[in-house]
């Protein structure tokens, strides 16, 4: 990211946690992708890989989370893995691609928390 689209002040460590919280989903995709070798569909890789998201985040958040708010994350986090997931099948690796797309999520993800329509918790 440029510093012109860094954000400032004390939202950052905020952001940092947001971005480092789509990488993190991204990079689940990509590691299932890997160790399966694009197997397993991706019917059969969405229930595996929601169950470990879900999982992680009812680890951290789970006492203090209502379990819509977990779940709707669970479904966030998971959309973004599956692109993990399916995006090495499909064409090959560019960092330039994947540094854009990953700023691209969280454009929108920023977008949608200042919405207040959902929450995302990272």
């Amino acid at each position: 990211m440029s510093d012109q689209e860094q954000p400032q002040g004390q939202n950052q460590p905020q952001m940092d946690s947001l971005s480092n919280s789509i990488l993190m989903a991204f990079n689940l995709g990509v590691q299932f992708n890997q160790q399966t070798q694009g197997s397993k569909s991706v019917t059969e890789v969405t229930g595996e890989l929601g169950h470990t998201i879900y999982t992680n985040l009812t680890q951290v958040y789970g006492e203090n989370t209502q379990d819509d708010l977990l779940r709707t994350n669970t479904e966030y986090f998971l959309q973004i893995a599956l692109m993990g997931y399916i995006v090495p099948s499909i064409c090959a690796f560019d960092e330039e691609f994947k540094n854009r797309l990953l700023q691209l999520i969280e454009m929108r993800a920023k977008k949608t928390e200042g919405q207040q329509q959902s929450r995302i918790i990272t």
